[in-house]
């Protein structure tokens, strides 16, 4: 709702898979530039230990990957 009332172009889909692969993948398919994302903010050791999406992204991209968070 925040992007249609800023007038910003943009679309919603729903993918199966690796959440980390698919975004990597689909920014491919689309022919992006970069990719930017939000975190959750876990802790280094939780990030360590549980992994986060995030990373696996700025791994899995061929594009760079902005982190916000």
């Amino acid at each position: 709702m925040v992007l249609k009332e800023a007038d910003v172009p943009h679309t919603k889909e729903v993918l199966v898979g690796d959440i980390a692969e698919v975004i990597a993948r689909r920014a491919d398919e689309l022919g992006r530039d970069s990719i930017v994302m939000g975190t959750r903010g876990m802790t280094a050791i939780g990030g360590l230990v549980m992994g986060s999406v995030a990373t696996k992204v700025v791994h899995a991209a061929n594009v760079p990957v902005t982190l916000v968070k």
